[in-house]
């Protein structure tokens, strides 16, 4: 997709929205002064005050952004809808959020905890009544519970409208002998396409919940579209699936993600792995040694690639699984090469050095974050080093949601309470999101900072930006 391909989004609902138009556009105090209100990430929203204002040559335009209100430079903004990424914070777990530039979503994954409902529920003010999200595609790359339990409450929200679902194939059974699927020769079989109650013999509890979860996504989607259809933002803009709703395995053999596909002239996301031998009844994967690895190993990876930017997505891919992809690569003429990377398992060190040689990323993004105690050291540090050891980018960056995460000590009541086991020390204030941006000429990665309580005389009370590039 060339960024030719990117034609300027404009929703005629909406003809009074802006975007920021660079990495950091500056919103200012007053029409002509040069104190900053605030710093807006590419792509950022922006809302016309002044009903006729269109784009001046001269002059500032008098905006409403998120938080607050200033004048904005008419170079700095754009009738553009850019991509936008959440990496969202659900502690040890992954959940992506993915908007695209015709204002369509996509979720991938959903953590163990409710934070990434939360997010979602945050950001398009689902507590508001007549307030409705809908999403093209919910994604579950393979089945444990820090990438799946926290899809189960997203898919059974009353105005949350899911089109899609799709998983890997492989539901953790309650028989170890047969869990995930009967092995043989290296290999493990049992794929399931379009699970149902009774597909999966001995489903685990996690999995029985997930397929009543979908079922309950399914049933809910119409009556979800019809009460939709009657507002006025969502006039227009909100159909069916062609075919109707869909539950089945993702492969590598689909190519896209629907809708996803090269024919789409905003963004192609591209599926990438994993890849069955075989079909139906003999379809298999390759087995890693034991049935934990092989569900991550065989998790959905998948590539957004939007203009001249690719963003590679790999689950909890592990060691002989990232070569067993490259490997897959190859024979179908494709590379691994991305622009940014987000990190396969956590950041774990069961990685391939060959595969991040491939990859070549010139940011990374990790998903990580024990909430007590720090049971599995992720990110680790070899990882951490080897990542940038191989970037392309003379400053390589990597954004972790744990990091991104800002915290507040405990008040004297709740550190008593630690010391009986029962509390942390520290308390999460915001969630670390990682956000980034894409026009499809640029790419932006971001996280803020720097916000404190506003009784706290000495604080600084504005977000600022941590950007890469570093503009």
């Amino acid at each position: 997709m060339s960024t030719a391909d990117l034609h300027v989004i404009v929703d005629p609902n909406f003809p009074q929205y802006l975007y920021a138009a660079e990495p950091l556009a500056a919103a200012y105090t007053t029409r002509t002064g040069g104190k900053k209100g605030a710093s807006l990430l590419l792509g950022e929203w922006m809302k016309i005050i002044e009903p006729d204002a269109q784009l001046p040559a001269t002059g500032r335009i008098h905006v409403a952004y998120r938080g607050g209100q200033g004048y904005v430079n008419p170079q700095s903004a754009s009738r553009r809808r850019c991509l936008e990424v959440f990496f969202i914070d659900v502690d040890q777990g992954d959940s992506i959020l993915i908007q695209t530039p015709d204002d369509r979503r996509v979720l991938i994954d959903g953590g163990e905890s409710a934070d990434a409902l939360e997010f979602i529920r945050n950001k398009y003010r689902l507590d508001k009544k007549d307030h409705y999200v809908d999403f093209e595609a919910v994604v579950a790359t393979h089945s444990d519970a820090d990438h799946t339990q926290g899809l189960l409450r997203i898919l059974k929200h009353p105005r949350i409208a899911v089109k899609r679902v799709y998983h890997n194939g492989l539901f953790r059974r309650t028989d170890a002998a047969k869990d995930p699927g009967r092995r043989e020769d290296g290999r493990v079989f049992g794929l399931v396409h379009a699970p149902s109650a009774n597909a999966v013999p001995k489903m685990k509890t996690l999995m029985k919940s997930f397929v009543e979860a979908v079922a309950t996504a399914r049933a809910n989607l119409p009556g979800i579209l019809d009460k939709m259809r009657q507002l006025p933002r969502w006039k227009g803009r909100v159909e069916p699936p062609p075919g109707g709703f869909q539950f089945r395995r993702l492969d590598a053999a689909d190519k896209y993600l629907p809708p996803y596909d090269r024919q789409n002239e905003h963004l192609a996301i591209e599926v990438l792995g994993p890849r069955a031998s075989g079909k139906g009844a003999k379809a298999s994967y390759p087995w890693y040694g034991d049935a934990g690895k092989t569900v991550n190993g065989n998790s959905i990876v998948l590539r957004l690639v939007h203009g001249d930017q690719t963003i590679l997505l790999t689950g909890d891919l592990n060691e002989p699984s990232m070569d067993d992809l490259l490997a897959d690569l190859k024979k179908h003429a494709k590379n691994a090469h991305s622009r940014v990377y987000k990190a396969a398992h956590h950041g774990s060190q069961h990685f391939s050095v060959d595969f991040l040689r491939a990859v070549k990323p010139d940011a990374a993004v990790i998903s990580s974050g024990d909430n007590r105690n720090d049971a599995h050291g992720h990110p680790r540090a070899v990882l951490l080093g080897t990542i940038t050891r191989y970037s392309q980018s003379r400053t390589p960056a990597v954004f972790s949601t744990e990091l991104a995460a800002c915290f507040r000590k405990l008040s004297k009541k709740e550190q008593a309470a630690f010391k009986k086991g029962t509390a942390q020390l520290h308390e999460r204030s915001i969630q670390g999101i990682v956000h980034l941006r894409s026009d499809g000429e640029r790419l932006v990665l971001g996280t803020v900072h720097g916000r404190r309580a506003e009784g706290d005389q000495l604080a600084n009370t504005r977000w600022k930006w941590d950007i890469w590039p570093d503009h």
